[in-house]
């Protein structure tokens, strides 16, 4: 300090005390000295004090912000993860509208000329619908009475191979030689196996007045199932060479002996004979189904109505009387499944009526019938032979409406 700036006694005092406190002891006191000493232990007491309470403060304060700063990077692991989870549900959102997109592009690309094929469609049915016209018309024709032109156009619209038709034509094979038309017949004229089966066919159907007649069995059956039925009573590479010659069902039962070798060039012996008995089992089937159809010749129905049955059952007859019959009823109806909607719907209301008041087919409905017309008929029959319009008419009948209802439902979404 400098002497000018503080009184010279106050100076003097200050350098005394300074001198004093250097000449003294360490621990050595002044009269004055035990007062200041616990002054100042009181003063470091007391920051000491007050520096624990603050350390306390600040070490609380450090532990909140520890829990505060891991609960944060909870947060952001959190976060970070549902953020990556939903990265991944974007690319998959991302994916989906792509492939809905290219399918949308590729429907799109499809259904362009959809409006030219369903005229096609259209022209094709109309084309159709003449053709089968023409055909029942020549099938209403006597079989003698049929021209050259005539045999050629029936085996045309029967699906017949072109090559065969054109060589009756050249044959000059008319009614009365189609009535005495036989298979030996056939090969003097150098007609391939499917053709000659196929004529063979359509000969003896026409002789019978089967032309009608839905196919039945293994005769309706495709070159595919042909082929399956082969494999399953392995013969699988004879189904293959079948496959080839586009063998159906039709020419299928008709096959002899010698086909096999001539025409498919089967050659074992063994083999052939194995195949014409596997055949032979399927025209066996056939034989007894067509002796079953003689014994109840059609248009006759052996199963009185539902209607004659409930009076039957008033006078005294059983319940198991009525439910035999109503099974015969059900094996009639699951025979003729396959057949047309046209078919089964007239079938029906004449073997079975409805006994709703007033249910009857619409006027008009034949076998010309438009898809419209036969799907509004559809619709109605769905209505008359719904089960339940028939608690009144006993079990039986409720039951037989239930699976007539089935049939006309399957009908019905087909032409959906």
């Amino acid at each position: 300090l400098d002497s000018n700036d503080i009184s010279t006694s106050l100076f003097a005092r200050i350098k005394q005390k300074i001198e004093l406190n250097k000449s003294q002891p360490k621990g050595a006191k002044d009269a004055k000295g035990p007062r200041i000493a616990v002054k100042e232990e009181g003063k470091v007491r007391l920051d000491r004090d007050k520096v624990k309470t603050r350390l306390e403060e600040v070490r609380k304060t450090s532990k909140a912000e520890e829990a505060e700063r891991k609960r944060q990077e909870e947060e952001i692991k959190t976060m970070k993860e549902r953020k990556k989870k939903l990265e991944e549900e974007l690319k998959k959102l991302k994916e989906n509208i792509e492939t809905k997109e290219r399918e949308h592009n590729e429907w799109v690309n499809k259904t362009k000329g959809k409006g030219g094929e369903i005229e096609w469609l259209e022209k094709q049915f109309a084309s159709l619908e003449v053709k089968v016209k023409r055909l029942d018309e020549l099938n209403s024709k006597a079989i003698k009475s049929l021209t050259v032109e005539e045999v050629k156009e029936t085996m045309r619209l029967e699906g017949v191979r072109a090559d065969a038709v054109e060589t009756l034509g050249t044959n000059g094979v008319d009614g009365e030689t189609l009535v005495d038309l036989e298979e030996s017949d056939l090969d003097g004229m150098k007609i391939g196996l499917i053709g000659r089966k196929q004529v063979q066919f359509v000969a003896e159907r026409r002789r019978e007045g089967r032309m009608n007649e839905e196919l039945k069995g293994a005769e309706g059956w495709n070159v595919d199932q042909v082929e399956k039925w082969m494999k399953e009573n392995g013969m699988g590479e004879e189904g293959a060479k079948m496959r080839k010659e586009e063998v159906d069902g039709v020419v299928l039962v008709r096959l002899e002996l010698k086909d096999l070798i001539d025409e498919l060039g089967i050659e074992s012996l063994k083999r052939r004979k194995e195949i014409i008995s596997k055949i032979d089992g399927l025209r066996q089937r056939k034989k007894e189904k067509n002796g079953k159809e003689e014994e109840e010749p059609k248009g006759t129905n052996t199963n009185p109505p539902p209607q004659q049955q409930q009076e039957k059952s008033s006078n005294g007859n059983s319940n198991q009387f009525r439910e035999r019959e109503m099974d015969v009823a059900l094996d009639a109806m699951n025979s003729r499944k396959g057949g047309s909607a046209h078919a089964f719907l007239v079938w029906i209301y004449k073997e079975y009526p409805p006994k709703k008041d007033n249910a009857a087919l619409p006027d008009g409905f034949g076998p010309f019938s438009s898809l419209i017309d036969t799907k509004s008929a559809l619709k109605k029959a769905i209505l008359h032979y719904h089960p339940d319009h028939a608690d009144a008419f006993g079990i039986c009948w409720k039951h037989f409406c239930g699976e007539v209802l089935k049939c006309l439902n399957n009908y019905y979404h087909s032409f959906k």
